[in-house]
């Protein structure tokens, strides 16, 4: 008899309760499934007598010669339990037959390698005991849904202090870039994006101009609208502004600042007795409201080459989405504009302030989110992205990849052959389409 009973559930209570209590992540809920909204959504409950023991979230996909179930980062059991995963996975590859599905893609939440050193990954030893094939490693950089890369920065045992000093060096002097301009930061859950829907204006305009930039696949506005009404809470904008009547005001100040600083350094240096080590500390505070002088000019001045002598007060310059759900937070989009984006250094900002979330909700871990290709390849075009994402103290870190329940073989392995070429010509025409809209505030 079996020790273990499956079905498929609507309880979404349960559901979601039972994932965000046992590590799962927030792409194994019913928020997410809501999000992905192209997929149809079937959700199994597994139990021991009458307490959970495991929950599954099965997008389905039907790409006309067969369809296919996707079940993002793995199933949210206890992993090392041999019989459960095998009875679950029997009673899901009946469950595939009966629905004319050919195969289960999944993607466990395991680490194999993290900046370069082997993990252990025997827990993932239950799944090929069940019956599941692994991609090949000669093919760990492809994929057929998720990248099997990302940087992610863990929490635990720091303060937002104690983890910035961790951060390499241009971090933080972003962070001063970013309070020399008057950048200030703005968040919005389901519930105030309702009562502030034109904030969502603000960053698809900013992220649409970093699509054209980076030549990413760009979505409708509605989609990153749904993610944050989708996830209930669990999800946040972050828009980042350019005050400029703050900025003037920090401007206007480090420039009398300086004045009296000038005339303190001149009564010092003509003094009787000159106070070597005052002159060196007043030095180094001119020089640097000198900085926050020069800084601010520059800024001035490309705002003025943009917008002439009529620039708004606040301007939208960087961008982010970003969830929380059990003890990782997760970085979904973002990016910053051209305007000012080396002046300021907006990106730092940004993402500081979704670091300082994440503390202020007692996540663990940060996700930077995903690479896609080989990390430590230079003629990576995402290479460079990567080595920024480390610098906020973030570990390379490389998932076991994907794995496949098949239940038709032969239907799955036209699919894997056609799959690439069809998401290319898809992905170019998307593009194309999005593309050719015109964003009032976007680059010429």
């Amino acid at each position: 008899m079996s020790k273990y009973t499956f079905r498929e559930t609507t309880d979404m209570a349960e559901f979601n309760k039972f994932s965000e209590e046992n590590g799962g992540s927030v792409y194994q809920t019913s928020y997410w499934a809501k999000v992905k909204s192209n997929w149809a959504p079937t959700f199994f409950m597994g139990y021991e007598g009458d307490t959970p023991v495991l929950s599954a979230l099965c997008l389905e996909r039907n790409v006309k010669i067969t369809k296919l179930w996707y079940c993002q980062d793995g199933f949210v059991c206890d992993t090392y339990n041999d019989e459960l995963v095998a009875e679950f996975a029997e009673f899901i590859k009946s469950e595939m037959k009966k629905r004319g599905i050919c195969a289960l893609i999944t993607d466990p939440l395991v680490a194999e390698i993290i900046n370069k050193e082997r993990q252990d990954i025997s827990a993932i030893n239950s799944l090929f005991k069940a019956g599941f094939v692994r991609n090949p490693e000669e093919k760990r950089y492809d994929y057929l849904v998720q990248p099997t890369v990302t940087v992610q920065s863990r929490l635990t045992g720091h303060t937002p202090q104690s983890f910035l000093s961790k951060c390499e060096k241009g971090v933080r002097h972003g962070l001063n870039s970013a309070e020399d301009g008057g950048l200030v930061a703005e968040n919005y859950d389901a519930s105030s994006l309702r009562e502030n829907p034109e904030k969502m204006d603000d960053f698809y305009e900013v992220i649409t101009e970093v699509s054209d930039r980076v030549s990413f696949i760009q979505r409708e506005k509605s989609y990153y609208e749904n993610i944050i009404y989708a996830l209930e809470g669990k999800a946040v904008l972050t828009l980042i502004y350019i005050d400029n009547l703050k900025r003037i005001a920090k401007y206007c100040e480090a420039v009398d600042r300086k004045e009296e600083l000038k005339k303190k350094l001149e009564e010092l240096e003509n003094g009787e007795k000159k106070d070597k080590k005052a002159i060196s500390v007043i030095k180094k505070e001119i020089d640097s409201y000198t900085v926050t002088i020069n800084r601010n000019e520059r800024i001035e001045k490309e705002l003025r080459e943009k917008y002439g002598n009529g620039f708004p007060q606040k301007i939208c310059l960087s961008v982010g989405i970003t969830t929380h759900f059990g003890k990782t937070a997760i970085c979904l989009y973002g990016g910053t504009r051209n305007l000012l984006r080396n002046t300021l250094r907006t990106t730092h900002f940004l993402n500081w302030v979704r670091i300082e979330d994440s503390f202020r909700l007692g996540m663990d871990f940060h996700d930077l989110g995903r690479i896609t290709g080989d990390p430590y390849d230079e003629n990576n075009i995402l290479y460079g992205l990567c080595q920024y994402k480390k610098s906020y103290n973030g570990e390379v870190t490389e998932y076991v990849g994907e794995m496949y329940l098949i239940a038709d073989k032969l239907k799955f392995k036209i699919f894997k052959d056609l799959f690439p070429t069809v998401i290319h010509l898809k992905n170019k025409f998307f593009k194309s389409a999005i593309k050719s809209k015109t964003v009032k505030n976007s680059a010429e």
